[in-house]
């Protein structure tokens, strides 16, 4: 009777407890889909970037390596496989050893952790315990043991925005878990415990003894013996460097970030384990990345040497401050990194980055034009240095660096696909996540040049028609309303072909030119090669007014290196969910832009910008490059845009508020420069191949031709070059001496010898110079007090 009432009794207090607690569905716990890491892969299918509000890769119950149970087991719960969830035994253990040794050792097994983890609040209390111990009889009761011990390796947080034991194996070794030794497998089951204490990066000391006393319960328990136990305890931690924020690509996988957000959701950013397959090559990436870094570092060094970062104090010991960087980083050639200077004479300082002592020396300091280090580094300064090879096999030395003012950006597109292989979005992303290359609308100046001289082309125009280079005025609706474009020196040239006013990129020439083709006809061509940003029909437009973001550029550009087929730029090729069912893929958008016929004639006009124009400095490379500079009024935006047979590359640099670069900072100068950095690359990393040429479609004929005036090669002509035309359209008239002497007058005096062409506006059309001169004038001088 007795037993009946106590049965009875336990009962009722079940009944009442139920009543009291609210039990989520354990059996629920089968369709549980933990939030999963969501990762980028370049087209080699190398992972460049992840999202996730847990980072974790999940293992399948017989992907948990035995080894790694093994540590799993001897440190967290060495009964599992013989308890129901709670073990009496594990219980009583902890609570003697906590008596003994005043330890605070849990007595929770491994099922009672995983219902805390699913279900409840950190909170002790009665309830929270009533509540825990219910969801883990539960659990037993629903799930084998094998799949309990899965969830646990995939669910646990082992430090380091790591959750499970794949992502904690990757990131602390660089290794899959399969691949884990006994000494790491160890290390990671030793973190359960307390995470947040034990990080092999901050406490690597705690983190042994763990490590150690986990060895010690896995040879108690049988699963190592002696000599490997004491093997193991004798090796270090052999951690891998710990990860930087910042990987390659870091402004394109904002901008896939941005996309997935906006389609998909953030949750299923962050949790749902996306696969998503770019079109980012590493190696293009790479490419881009070094030579923004380089150009702007080398157009930053014109202004000198700024001082350094800061200095810290007295009280502050200089040989045990942590600086920003310092965390995880290997010494590596062009690596720049933040030191602080510990003394300095006027021969050397001496500098400490991290755990290492470096000298920065005279040559280090060259590019500031100062002979003594100490004039610019004193104890207790911090700076930015880099890190520079030798000769082989010699140290790496050191050289004082400085973060540019200046921004920039690098396209590069593959012209056929339309796929962007590479994109830089600034200096650097910790700086600034502003996406110059895709978000940064800016005034191209002469790189909108092409368009007017490929809609010029359409209407019947060639390469080697003139032009009347010289001062025009545009009326307006009053005298200092009216526009007069310029050319950049202030000279004019009378009589030039249109592949030299290109090639040189003669202002009045282009907005003439557009006059005559008309400015709808310019905006047609603009729109149909990819320019989609509002383009204002005004004269002024021939000249880059128009705000374009250099993306769009290279998609324009591309149009015409690809023989004239406009491929709508795109950063993603699919997107896929872990069981491997596509969420999103990238469906080709072609459009005919222009014929191919004019699409070669604009290549060969721009092939000559580089073998003898503006953009010659780039004409040594060996393969067939085309191309257009561009500069927009006092020097605040400098582009380059332009395309080998398979990439269309495109480089801007500028400051994100409109002002000067600096004088004379032209496409040429600024931008140029990085483009020619980006071609190298490629040649020295193989993405792109010398000796590629420009395939010329049917219907083109190859001309020689004299090249100050078009016209067929006769005496006395001294430079002849071959020019490309349409069958039927070459020239007919041949040149003689007669044509060497009027080119050599200045523009004014060459009017009497040159034809009009319809619709081209002439320096007789104006009225009053006086007027337009005092109107010009007054512009400058408005210019001049912004």
């Amino acid at each position: 009777m007795p037993a009946l009432v106590v049965l009875a009794a336990g009962a009722l207090a079940g009944i009442a407890v139920a009543a009291v607690i609210h039990m989520p569905r354990v059996d629920s716990l089968a369709d549980f889909t933990p939030a999963l890491i969501t990762s980028l892969r370049a087209a080699d299918g190398e992972v460049f970037a992840t999202y996730a509000s847990e980072r974790r890769v999940l293992l399948a119950e017989d992907e948990v390596p035995e080894l790694l149970r093994q540590a799993v087991l001897a440190a967290e719960d060495s009964n599992f496989f013989r308890h129901g969830g709670i073990d009496p035994e594990g219980v009583l253990r902890a609570a003697i050893r906590n008596a003994v040794e005043g330890s605070r050792i849990g007595g929770s097994t491994l099922t009672m952790q995983l219902a805390r983890k699913l279900y409840l609040t950190p909170e002790k209390t009665w309830r929270r315990k009533i509540e825990e111990a219910l969801l883990t009889v539960e659990i037993e009761k629903n799930f084998t043991k094998e799949q309990i011990l899965t969830l646990y390796c995939n669910l646990m947080y082992l430090g380091h925005g790591n959750y499970g034991m794949a992502a904690a194996a990757r990131s602390y070794f660089d290794k899959a878990v399969g691949e884990l030794t006994v000494t790491e497998a160890a290390t990671l089951a030793g973190i359960l415990q307390r995470p947040g204490s034990y990080s092999p990066y901050r406490r690597p000391d705690l983190v042994t003894k763990r490590r150690d006393y986990v060895l010690g319960r896995m040879r108690e328990d049988g699963y190592i013996d002696r000599s490997t136990y004491e093997e193991a305890v004798a090796a270090p931690l052999q951690l891998a460097p710990e990860r930087a924020e910042e990987a390659l690509g870091a402004y394109f996988a904002e901008d896939v970030r941005r996309h997935l957000e906006s389609r998909l959701g953030t949750e299923t950013l962050l949790q749902r384990g996306l696969q998503v397959h770019t079109t980012l090559d590493s190696r293009i990436q790479a490419t881009a990345e070094r030579a923004l870094r380089y150009g702007l570092t080398r157009l930053d060094r014109r202004r000198g040497w700024r001082g350094p970062l800061r200095r810290l104090g007295d009280e502050e010991r200089l040989e045990s401050a942590e600086l920003p960087g310092w965390r995880g980083f290997e010494p590596h050639a062009d690596a720049w990194v933040q030191g602080v200077v510990l003394a300095s004479d006027g021969r050397e300082a001496r500098v400490r980055i991290a755990d290492a002592t470096y000298a920065l020396d005279r040559e280090g300091i060259a590019w500031t034009r100062e002979d003594r280090v100490d004039d610019l580094l004193a104890r207790g300064d911090v700076a930015w240095f880099s890190l520079v090879a030798g000769e082989e096999g010699a140290p790496l030395r050191l050289e004082l660096q400085q973060e540019p003012l200046l921004e920039g950006a690098v396209v590069v597109l593959e012209s056929a696909t339309g796929a962007v292989r590479g994109m830089v979005g600034g200096w650097d992303f910790a700086r600034s996540q502003f996406n110059r290359a895709s978000q940064a609308m800016r005034q191209t100046g002469s790189a909108f040049k092409p368009f007017v001289y490929g809609a010029a082309l359409e209407m019947g125009y060639t390469p080697a028609d003139t032009i009347f280079d010289a001062p025009v005025v545009f009326p307006g609706a009053t005298v200092s309303s009216s526009y007069s474009p310029r050319n950049f020196y202030r000279r004019y040239f009378g009589i030039v072909t249109l592949r030299d006013a290109l090639e040189h990129s003669y202002n009045v020439s282009a907005v003439k030119l557009q006059a005559m083709v008309g400015v709808d006809r310019v905006i047609d061509f603009a729109r149909r090669a990819g320019i989609s940003s509002d383009l204002p029909p005004y004269p002024s437009l021939a000249l880059g007014v128009a705000d374009v973001t250099p993306l769009e550029l290279a998609g324009a550009f591309a149009s015409v290196a690809n023989q004239g087929i406009h491929m709508e730029p795109h950063l993603i090729e699919r997107v896929t969910d872990p069981a491997g069912n596509v969420l999103e893929e990238h469906a080709p958008r072609a459009q005919k832009a222009m014929e191919p016929q004019v699409a070669y004639l604009l290549t060969h006009l721009l092939e000559g910008v580089i073998d003898r124009g503006t953009g010659a400095s780039a004409a040594g490379l060996p393969l067939d490059l085309a191309g257009k500079t561009g500069t927009q009024d006092r020097f605040t935006d400098a582009w380059f845009a332009g395309f080998s047979p398979r990439y269309t590359i495109v480089t801007w640099v500028g400051h994100d508020e409109k002002k000067s670069i600096g004088y004379n900072m032209t496409g040429a100068e600024a931008a140029l420069p990085i483009w020619r950095r980006v071609i190298e690359g490629g040649l020295e990393t193989g993405w792109i191949t010398e000796g590629e040429k420009f395939a010329a479609p049917p219907g083109i004929t190859m001309v020689p031709v004299e090249a100050r005036t078009g016209l067929l090669p006769g005496p006395g002509a001294a430079r002849i070059i071959d020019e490309a035309f349409l069958e039927g359209t070459q020239p007919t008239q041949q040149y003689d001496a007669t044509w060497a002497r009027v080119t050599q007058l200045p523009w004014y005096q060459q009017r009497p010898f040159y034809i009009p062409k319809d619709a081209e506006p002439m320096p007789d059309d104006i009225d009053d110079w006086g007027a337009v001169r005092s109107a010009w004038a007054e512009k400058e001088a408005r210019q001049r007090g912004r």
